[in-house]
């Protein structure tokens, strides 16, 4: 007669992945889950095994006879039927984030401790994926302008420098120029550098602004410079304190580009509205 624990399923849980992925894109791993029980009869049901992958988003897990669901970074399939000797593939495919880490997926069989096994110590598996950050481009803003000009007399000169300091090309490059003026801006563009733009000063804004388009991709260490001249309202004609302007440049002010930096895409200028 058997021993009545030779008789029970033996549930096992691998991980395979590559060892090494560029991060931003996704990569596939596989989770294989196995009754090792040599015992006829030994047939595990209703098994269950949640994956996760801290640090990353799991897109898609599937197999043949489970139901599988994905939230975030975990995912987890139920339902299946193991018989002694038996196994299951479930492919995952692993979104990686676009930076250097590492990434763990690991997976657990039976993780509620539900099904008597003969082992419980060989539930779990893993897989860690080296990710390296991939070529992206940094746009970086710089602007200068007058510390004071009069307003509705005078034109003041706002100088804005658009850098690549990425190891990628970024496109587009759009550049959006904003104050808070009220009233209509009195202002015209002058472009140079590795690129053109294509400026336009809408008036329908009450927060006056001008928009101004990239006409091409701008490379690595390459800048452009747009050169906005414009005259100011009356010093009681702004949004905020009497006199005090705020203009603000901001780079890929719509988030359209991904980089390796998303804090220095803008510069403001502040100055003084005299009478």
């Amino acid at each position: 007669m058997l021993d009545p624990v030779v008789k029970l399923p033996d549930l096992t849980a691998t991980a395979t992945g590559p060892e090494t992925a560029t991060g931003g894109g996704t990569v596939n791993d596989t989770v294989r889950v196995s009754n090792i029980s040599s015992t006829l009869g030994a047939t595990a049901r209703a098994v269950s095994v949640r994956i996760t992958a801290g640090g990353a988003t799991i897109a898609a897990a599937a197999a043949t006879g489970w139901i599988c669901s994905t939230a975030g970074s975990t995912a987890t399939c139920s339902g299946g039927t193991l018989a002694n000797g038996g196994s299951v593939s479930i492919p995952v495919a692993v979104r990686l984030p676009a930076a250097t880490t590492s990434i763990t997926l690991s997976a657990t069989v039976d993780p509620g401790g539900v099904i008597v096994e003969r082992s419980e110590t060989n539930n779990s598996g893993s897989a860690t994926t080296a990710v390296t950050a991939p070529p992206l481009p940094d746009l970086r803003t710089t602007m200068t302008g007058p510390s004071s000009v009069r307003g509705l007399y005078a034109a003041g000169v706002w100088t804005i420098t658009v850098t690549n300091a990425g190891n990628a090309p970024a496109s587009p490059v759009d550049v959006r120029w904003l104050t808070n003026w009220g009233g209509d801006v009195n202002a015209n563009a002058v472009i140079s550098g590795a690129i053109g733009f294509t400026c336009i000063v809408p008036p329908e804004y009450m927060q006056q602004m001008a928009y101004c388009y990239g006409t091409a991709a701008l490379q690595p260490g390459a800048s452009a410079t747009i050169v906005i001249t414009a005259v100011p309202p009356a010093p009681t004609n702004v949004y905020g304190s009497t006199g005090a302007s705020t203009v603000t440049a901001m780079v890929d002010y719509r988030q359209s580009v991904t980089e390796s930096n998303e804090n220095n895409n803008a510069s403001t200028v502040y100055s003084t509205i005299l009478p």
